[in-house]
C-alpha cells in the first residue's frame, strides 16, 4: 500500500510518497519519492491576519507541481495536513476551498498539540536507527525542536509518554515581528521565557532531555551549507550533528554574501528569512543549554502517513 503525506506549513510545502509494508508484528515505511518547495504561507500574516493572494497562488502552483512530481492520481490515498498559518488565518476556509477547487487536495487543519504528536512519530523511528550505531543516542528522553514559519513545536519524547507544546514564533513570524536580527536578539527573552517555563514544567514531571534533535528546514539547511552541498540531499544530512558554533559560522558566511548570491543559494522566497531562522534556532540552543543538536529531515509529512496507518488521524 502506498500513501502520500503532505505538509503545508507556514513557510514550506513538503510531500512524500511512502510504501507501507505490513509485517507480522509491525509496519515498515519505505520512502519512494519526495518533493518540497517554499510557498511562504505566512507572508504578512502577522500584519493582516489573513493568507495573502500571492501566498495562495504560490500554494496552488506548488501543489500542482507536487502532484506531478509524486505522480498523484485520484486513486491515491493522500493525507494532507496544514498548521499554524491556517490555524491563525481569518480567511482559511476560503483559502482551503480555493486549494480544493484547483488541486482536488483536501487539507485538515490540525491543532498545535496534534502537530507536535504527529511530527514526533518519524523522528522517534529515526533515533532508534541512529542509536543502533551511536550509543550516545541510546537515551530514554530527548527534545525534538520543529521550527516552522509561524510556530515552533517543542516535544519531550520519552519511552512512556511525550510532553509537547507549540509556541507562536517561527522564521517568518520572527522576521515580520522583529524586522532585524539585532532587534530579534534584543527581544529574545520575551519569546524564550514561555519556552523555558515549559521545559521547567517538564523537568518537574521527571522529563529531562539528554540530547536535542532538530528536523526543520533551518537546521537541515545549515547542515547542507556546512557540507557544501550544491543540491539538497536529505539522506546526506541524516544523523549529522551541528554545534552552536556551526550556526554562528554559517550565519556570518550567509550575511557576507551579496543579495544576488543569497538568492542563488536558497531561492527568492527564502533568502530574506534564512538569517532569522539561523539566529532563532541558535537562541533556542543557547537558552536550553545544548551545545549541539542531532539533525534529520523527517517530520510532519512522514508523520502524517505513520499517523494514518496507526489510526491516529
Amino acid at each position: 500500500m502506498e500513501i502520500i503525506g503532505i505538509d503545508l506549513g507556514s513557510n514550506s510545502l513538503r510531500g512524500v510518497r511512502i510504501q507501507v509494508i505490513e509485517k507480522e508484528s509491525h509496519k515498515e515505511f519505505l520512502f519512494l519519492s519526495e518533493y518540497d518547495t517554499t510557498v511562504r504561507t505566512a507572508e504578512r500574516l502577522e500584519e493582516s491576519g489573513e493568507i495573502c493572494q500571492e501566498a495562495k497562488e504560490r500554494i496552488i502552483q506548488g501543489l500542482l507541481t507536487l502532484k506531478s512530481a509524486l505522480k498523484i492520481t485520484s486513486q491515491d490515498k493522500v493525507i494532507a495536513l496544514t498548521t499554524q498559518a491556517m490555524r491563525k488565518a481569518r480567511n482559511r476556509e476560503d483559502i482551503l476551498q480555493a486549494i480544493w477547487d484547483s488541486t482536488q487536495i483536501q487539507f485538515q487543519v490540525i491543532s498545535g498539540a496534534q502537530e507536535a504528536q504527529i511530527t514526533a512519530l518519524a523522528p522517534k523511528i529515526a533515533v532508534q536507527k541512529i542509536a543502533r550505531t551511536n550509543p550516545k543516542y541510546q537515551q530514554d528522553c530527548f527534545l525534538l525542536v520543529d521550527m516552522g514559519g509561524a510556530s515552533s513545536e517543542f516535544i519531550l519524547c520519552g519511552e512512556d509518554m511525550d510532553l509537547a507544546k507549540s509556541f507562536e514564533i517561527g522564521i517568518i513570524s520572527a522576521k515580520d515581528r522583529y524586522k532585524s536580527i539585532e532587534n530579534l536578539l534584543k527581544h529574545k527573552e520575551e519569546f524564550l521565557k514561555p519556552i523555558l517555563a515549559f521545559i521547567q514544567e517538564c523537568a518537574k514531571k521527571g522529563k529531562k532531555a539528554h540530547f536535542m534533535m532538530a528536523n526543520s528546514g533551518t537546521p537541515t539547511m545549515v547542515c547542507a551549507f556546512k557540507l557544501g552541498l550544491q543540491t539538497y540531499n536529505a539522506r546526506a544530512i541524516f544523523g549529522l550533528e551541528l554545534t552552536r558554533e556551526d550556526f554562528a559560522i554559517e550565519l556570518t558566511k550567509f550575511l557576507a554574501l551579496s543579495k544576488e548570491s543569497q538568492i542563488g543559494l536558497v531561492g527568492m522566497y527564502k533568502a530574506d528569512v534564512v538569517p532569522f531562522g539561523i539566529a532563532l534556532f541558535a537562541c533556542f540552543m543557547e537558552a536550553l543549554e545544548f551545545q549541539e543538536c542531532l539533525v534529520i529531515d523527517e517530520g510532519l509529512r512522514e508523520g502524517a502517513v505513520i499517523a494514518h496507518t496507526l489510526g491516529l488521524l
